[in-house]
């Protein structure tokens, strides 16, 4: 079974670019999904993207589109029973008034979080956790947390992994909670199945903590010489044109959304609390270096 946000391995375009690269392109497209008006525009561009150039069939990931379908729908749905007039000619059963421009915004929000998630399975699906790493390390982040970044690619599939234990467990005892199409009995399921699966997640962690120790895990900061990587990951042509391309895809963007007229106003108080999270992040990420090389 494929799991969600799990590396799939193969010799795409998209698997052989840097994953410096691709962290670009996933920043800039999804800075442009928030700009351009067409909210279903980004959502087909991305799947595009993924089964051109990374020849990964959206039937991969189509349990993760079918899981999004609720979340619009409820998103939508929302948006037409709170958002104001003006409402639908014909409200249904007589009683209920629908907006239009609650109509308009539950669909852009809701394609806006499909591109979001679609873009985020591109990531994942085309990238080694190991190389995502190694790239961290080669743009000078230190090793622990460059590890950290790869680990935590990692994780989400983990705990899938060690879910589908948990259920197979259980249906072999003949309780078929977290398989069942019952909302109501699939999270009592998933309520019984939330201690096995911490203490599992951390048995898991325990054990790779202590396979890193017994090979050395801190060897090259103890003895203070540089890690060798044999893997040779760096910035190539390509990539480059990739980056270049991806710019001047959110520029063109950005004017395109000033030219019609849709660029958000975003209001001063939440540039400013924005601002204050970036600070606040980045003194919490350098007090974390900070600790690690000390």
């Amino acid at each position: 079974m494929k799991l969600l946000y799990q590396f799939s391995a193969g010799d795409s375009f998209l698997h052989r670019l840097d994953p410096r690269t691709k962290l670009v392109f996933v920043v800039c497209f999804l800075i442009s999904t928030f700009l351009l008006p067409e909210p279903w525009v980004m959502p087909l561009a991305i799947i595009t993207i993924i089964w051109i150039f990374g020849r990964v069939s959206p039937l991969e990931y189509l349990v993760f589109i079918l899981f999004l379908l609720p979340l619009m729908t409820a998103i939508v749905l929302i948006h037409l029973l709170t958002d104001g007039p003006p409402y639908f000619d014909t409200p249904p059963l007589g009683v209920l008034h629908l907006s239009r421009p609650g109509w308009d915004a539950g669909l852009l929000v809701a394609f806006r979080l499909a591109a979001m998630g679609i873009a985020f399975i591109m990531f994942s699906m085309t990238t080694d956790p190991f190389d995502w790493g190694m790239a961290m390390y080669q743009s000078g982040l230190n090793y622990k947390v460059a590890f950290m970044f790869a680990f935590a690619m990692r994780f989400f599939p983990l705990l899938q992994e060690e879910l589908v234990v948990i259920r197979n467990a259980l249906t072999a005892r003949g309780y078929r909670a977290i398989g069942s199409r019952n909302p109501y009995v699939f999270l009592r399921g998933v309520a019984i199945s939330i201690m096995p699966l911490g203490l599992g997640a951390l048995r898991r962690s325990r054990d790779i903590a202590l396979a890193m120790e017994l090979r050395g895990f801190n060897y090259a900061e103890t003895v203070g010489t540089r890690r060798t990587v044999f893997r040779d990951i760096r910035m190539r042509p390509r990539d480059h044109a990739v980056v270049a391309v991806s710019v001047f895809g959110l520029i063109a963007a950005v004017a395109l959304s000033v030219r019609l007229g849709a660029f958000p106003e975003v209001p001063r108080a939440w540039l400013v609390f924005l601002a204050i999270l970036l600070v606040l992040f980045s003194v919490i990420a350098w007090r974390i270096s900070r600790t690690i090389k000390g």
